[in-house]
């Protein structure tokens, strides 16, 4: 039986430590994973509160240009990449990119960008933007996908941190809970969880859209 991952990026697999992290590194601002520790995700972006001063002061100061992490150079986060890659390898997944990345992007520069940073998977589909919620983005998807190659998916998880925006209440039974936000993306905690979710059986004539 095939199994879908449905991936986003930002806030999954790219997170506010990596963001960060790039950024000290461009400030040449000492830093060790601590400053990332979870004690610090209920403070302004999840991050020490020392080093984000001290960026924002360099940041402010005039003697660097400006780094490039707007949407195209934003890193990615190895630690949630480690996480992504067992949940594929172990589950033995196909990915669906849902992501904002897939904007003007093709399935071929997706797969390009994710083996650049590590993803190991093959990527078959992105969901069609359709300018309504994600949910229905890949519900749609899943029943082309069933019609144009005379197959029946049985077998999905969805990875998204904004999953209870709009993803929920129509697909709830098949998203990985407490991602939530770019504060820290996809944790190892979430690798049995995406298994559990991938065991539950799926069929999309069950979905009330």
């Amino acid at each position: 039986m095939k199994k879908y991952l449905f991936l986003d990026f930002d806030g999954v697999i790219n997170t506010h430590r990596s963001l960060y992290k790039r950024l000290a590194g461009y400030y040449d601002v000492p830093y060790t994973n601590d400053d990332f520790d979870e004690r610090f995700w209920s403070f302004e972006d999840g991050v020490n509160p020392v080093l984000l001063k001290k960026i924002e002061e360099l940041n402010k100061s005039g003697e660097y240009k400006p780094a490039k992490v707007t949407f195209h150079y934003y890193p990615f986060d190895n630690l949630c990449i480690d996480n992504c890659n067992k949940i594929i390898k172990e589950n033995h997944a196909d990915i669906v990119i849902t992501s904002t990345w897939r904007y003007r992007r093709s399935v071929e520069d997706l797969q390009e960008i994710l083996a650049s940073i590590g993803v190991y998977g093959d990527i078959i589909g992105k969901t069609e933007r359709l300018h309504t919620q994600r949910a229905v983005e890949i519900y749609e998807w899943i029943k082309n996908h069933e019609s144009e190659n005379n197959t029946k998916v049985e077998s999905i998880c969805i990875l998204d941190d904004e999953h209870a925006i709009d993803i929920d209440y129509m697909l709830g039974d098949f998203t990985v809970k407490d991602i939530s936000t770019i504060r820290h993306g996809l944790r190892k905690v979430h690798i049995q969880e995406a298994k559990e979710v991938f065991e539950k059986p799926f069929n999309i004539d069950n979905i009330k859209i």
